[in-house]
């Protein structure tokens, strides 16, 4: 039985706690937590009694899709939250900045404990529960257990925490939530803001998130690895520096920006770039990462080789790198401890589908050699690790070009570790995408 079929309606109305359905902005998991709770449900009785699809939504939210909810079965399409209602993504007006792990439940103690939650709580830019000024956790009140979604089955998950500790308090389910109307107006208004800042800020190319081993060192759960906190506010804040009106952040709200550095500059979209989807698709199609020679795609090969010209008059030949042309376009090929898996991966993301490709070419072309002075420049710091250096406490950039009222903006940031956070690098290694080949990025003899 899913959401599509037609179940028996008696026996689901029937379940205590189905009448909390449309309570609004409230989570799906809480709700579906709330009728395997109220009516002592185990797996057996989950499977026969709630349909398939409302269990594997509750469980996995952030695997639901707007296509899943493009034909909505019966009882979901009389929710006017939709997709507040069960989708995360649609609480934060850029999924890509928040440091929340997709794994797990986050949420206020003293809500969960009455049986409430939100998805408004799972992206990190709510703070603190807006009704009780507790800070929100992903982690266990009571054993400090990641609150991951499903551990175990639906019957044993809901409400609970890994371990088994019960999230609840006494024989509260949400059945009466004292606070039901401070939330909603609160989340209401979240809501409101969250539509604001969406209205005024588009990213037009990125944004991409680039983690080095300073970060990774101490970012558990993360794969692909996340920003750490404070990116957004950072960036909000940064662009109201351009003149940009922005709704004020309400008290609850994550105003730090962590170890986030950010600057804006205008940006001036080049009419001498001429690129199309093709051209773009090509170029995402060149990239090879091998365990020895890694091949990166050149938009511009004019630009690039007079940047290399340039820079090796001064450095002389420090990348051991060659431009060749190949039946895609113009790649240059340059030894694979140079650059990171996940640099290339922000590579790539610059060159995605959907975007002006006109726009994404000229951004990726000036991010490319930025990305090299700084390889160049770590290379340096690699060979003499011993000796402190700001190259190799870089622990993560950021980088995009957004759209608002006052014109086009690039965006750049960063964020450092310690001087000991470079002993990480000592032994980063990297699976190569071809031949099976590891990567030992401190030395220059190839994989181990």
């Amino acid at each position: 039985m899913n959401a599509n079929d037609d179940p028996d309606r008696m026996q689901l109305e029937q379940l205590i706690g189905f009448g909390t359905l449309r309570r609004p902005l409230e989570s799906w998991y809480a709700f579906v937590s709330r009728l395997i709770r109220a009516n002592l449900l185990n797996d057996i009785d989950i499977r026969n009694q709630l349909p398939s699809d409302w269990v594997r939504w509750a469980f996995a939210p952030y695997d639901v899709q707007t296509s899943d909810l493009a034909v909505p079965g019966p009882y979901i399409e009389e929710l006017t939250d939709l997709q507040l209602k069960l989708r995360p993504v649609a609480w934060q007006p850029f999924p890509e900045l928040s440091s929340t792990p997709h794994e797990c439940l986050r949420g206020c103690p003293k809500c969960l404990q009455a049986g409430y939650h939100s998805y408004a709580l799972q992206g990190d830019l709510i703070a603190r529960c807006p009704v009780h000024n507790e800070a929100l956790v992903h982690r266990c009140p009571h054993c400090d257990t990641q609150l991951l979604w499903q551990a175990r089955s639906p019957g044993l998950s809901a409400f609970h925490c890994p371990a088994g500790c019960l999230l609840l308090e006494g024989i509260h389910c949400g059945l009466h939530v004292p606070h039901e109307g401070q939330i909603t107006v609160a989340l209401q208004e979240h809501c409101a803001w969250n539509q604001a800042v969406r209205q005024a800020v588009e990213f037009v190319s990125g944004p991409v998130h680039i983690a080095y081993p300073p970060y990774l060192g101490v970012a558990p759960l993360r794969m692909p690895p996340l920003p750490s906190k404070g990116l957004l506010p950072a960036l909000l804040h940064v662009l109201q520096d351009t003149g940009l009106a922005l709704p004020a952040f309400a008290p609850y709200h994550e105003q730090s920006h962590g170890r986030w550095t950010l600057t804006v500059q205008p940006w001036v979209r080049s009419s001498a770039e001429i690129c199309n989807d093709d051209q773009v698709e090509g170029y995402r199609r060149a990239f090879r990462r091998g365990a020895y020679r890694t091949h990166v795609p050149l938009v511009n090969r004019v630009t690039f080789e007079h940047w290399l010209v340039a820079s090796e008059s001064v450095h002389g030949r420090w990348h051991g790198g060659v431009v060749e042309e190949g039946s895609l376009c113009a790649t240059f090929v340059l030894p694979s401890y140079l650059v990171t898996n996940n640099e290339l991966t922000g590579l790539r993301r610059l060159l995605a589908r959907g975007g002006d490709p006109r726009l994404a070419c000229a951004h990726y072309q000036q991010v490319l050699i930025e990305l090299f002075e700084h390889a160049r420049l770590r290379r340096i710091a690699l060979d003499a690790l011993e000796e402190p250096s700001p190259h190799v406490t870089v622990a993560e950039t950021f980088e995009a070009i957004v759209r608002t009222t006052t014109g086009y903006w690039r965006v750049t940031g960063r964020t450092r570790g310690d001087d000991e956070s470079r002993s990480n690098w000592r032994d980063f290694r990297e699976p190569a995408e071809m031949a099976n080949g590891i990567i030992h990025v401190t030395h220059r003899n190839g994989p181990y």
